[in-house]
């Protein structure tokens, strides 16, 4: 089986509707003994660590294009702060994601793999079409 929970994504701040739900989410999902967070579009905010903590996060799916406005992209982590944010949640193997999707998201992997590196995080790049395989994980 798979458990599947929602945890609130953040533009900006986290925004939320009339009814005072999350418009933008990211997802841990639980499964096989395996515990994958896909960040989705996100910034760090107050309390999102905290958040992810009660989760053992195995793998961790985490944009690094930023928020330059030359971008032209929604404000998401970059490489620097996915990096701090793995490493902040101690997870084994931390993939970064929204780069090289289109011609202006110009996100270098390479600094979050050199972010990764000198916090201490455990960085995975996947090239498009790559396969993970979960014995490739350190522990």
């Amino acid at each position: 089986g798979f458990a599947i929970h929602g945890v609130p994504a953040a533009h900006e701040t986290v925004e939320r509707d009339g009814g005072g739900r999350c418009k933008f989410l990211g997802y841990v999902v639980e499964f096989g003994g395996w515990t994958v967070y896909h960040s989705g579009d996100t910034m760090l905010y107050d309390g999102m660590i905290e958040r992810l903590q009660r989760w053992q996060i195995d793998v961790a799916l985490l944009p690094i294009n930023g928020s330059k406005p030359e971008r032209r992209v929604a404000g998401n982590l970059d490489a620097r702060e996915a990096a701090q944010l793995a490493r902040d949640l101690q997870v084994p193997c931390a993939i970064p994601m929204h780069y090289e999707m289109f011609e202006f998201n110009t996100a270098d992997p390479g600094e979050f793999l050199a972010a990764c590196r000198d916090l201490g995080a455990n960085g995975r790049l996947l090239k498009a079409g790559e396969r993970w395989s979960s014995s490739e994980l350190r522990f």
